[in-house]
């Protein structure tokens, strides 16, 4: 049974999932009263307090910005810091309303947004041109869609942001073995290998290193892995219109073409610069 403030969610016999420490339980929905819901436990398994609750092809029709996000956004607004990363975001009107906040608060705080709900893909070319960059929250994804989609919708969302100039990381179970192992199983490193070769710019890990029991390790095999990989992509995947892309962008273009360089004669290079943008 579910208390009033999940059965709020429910309008039919949907499947709903439960995230739990170390995977999740499924359940389907059969009947509802006005303060609980009676459900099938499809995949069970202990659950505690603090648990994520996503309902299959249905997101919740919250505010993107809470009182919460503001009071973070005011803290982080105070202590100037790089990037703001934003959850749940729907559409790219989310992503101006925050930045024209930033901008009145006159800091330099890059928004990256987090796609890892149904309702963001079909906004998904203007949420990500909005943005600084983007980030594939793969966990969240593998509940609002079906599982299968993930790993191809990961692929668009990387050529996407590399066609336009935007940043990309990849998160959530990169090496989830490792949470309570010291080695990782041989397809969460064809995992690593697979997002590097697509392009990403970036990997993230998530339980691996807030309740995983080998923090420092998953770290370095990752970092081992990512390098290796890269090491293998001659002059990397050239997007077909970084021309436009960077055109009015001088020391991008600067940046980028010093980057090719170094990569095609396999030496390291030296930038001297004054106020670190173009590191």
């Amino acid at each position: 049974m579910l208390d009033k403030r999940v059965a709020i969610l429910f309008y039919a016999t949907w499947t709903c999932v439960l995230f739990r420490k170390g995977g999740m339980m499924s359940m389907t929905i059969k009947s509802k009263t006005e303060d609980s819901v009676k459900c099938d436990i499809v995949d069970g398994g202990e659950l505690k307090s603090r648990r994520l609750l996503n309902v299959r092809e249905k997101s919740a029709t919250l505010s993107s910005i809470t009182k919460k996000d503001w009071d973070d956004i005011t803290f982080e607004v105070d202590n100037k810091v790089y990037f703001y990363v934003a959850s749940f975001v729907k559409d790219a009107e989310f992503v101006h309303e925050l930045k024209n906040y930033l901008k009145s608060c006159g800091v330099d705080i890059h928004v990256i947004v987090k796609i890892e709900s149904a309702n963001s893909i079909p906004n998904l070319h203007t949420i990500i041109t909005a943005s600084g960059g983007t980030m594939v929250v793969r966990g969240d994804l593998s509940v609002e869609l079906p599982i299968e989609e993930v790993p191809l919708l990961q692929e668009e969302i990387i050529n996407l942001c590399r066609n336009i100039g935007k940043a990309i990381i990849v998160a959530t179970n990169m090496l989830g073995s490792m949470i309570v192992h010291p080695t990782p199983t041989r397809t969460k490193v064809s995992n690593i290998t697979t997002v590097v070769r697509e392009g990403s710019d970036g990997i993230m890990l998530s339980g691996e290193t807030t309740h995983g029991k080998f923090l420092l390790k998953v770290v370095q095999v990752m970092h081992t892995v990512a390098l290796q990989t890269k090491a293998t992509i001659l002059g990397g995947k050239i997007p077909p219109n970084i021309g436009q892309v960077l055109k009015n962008y001088m020391s991008e273009m600067f940046a980028y073409h010093a980057t090719m360089m170094s990569i095609t004669l396999g030496t390291s290079i030296i930038v001297f610069i004054g106020t670190g943008f173009m590191a």
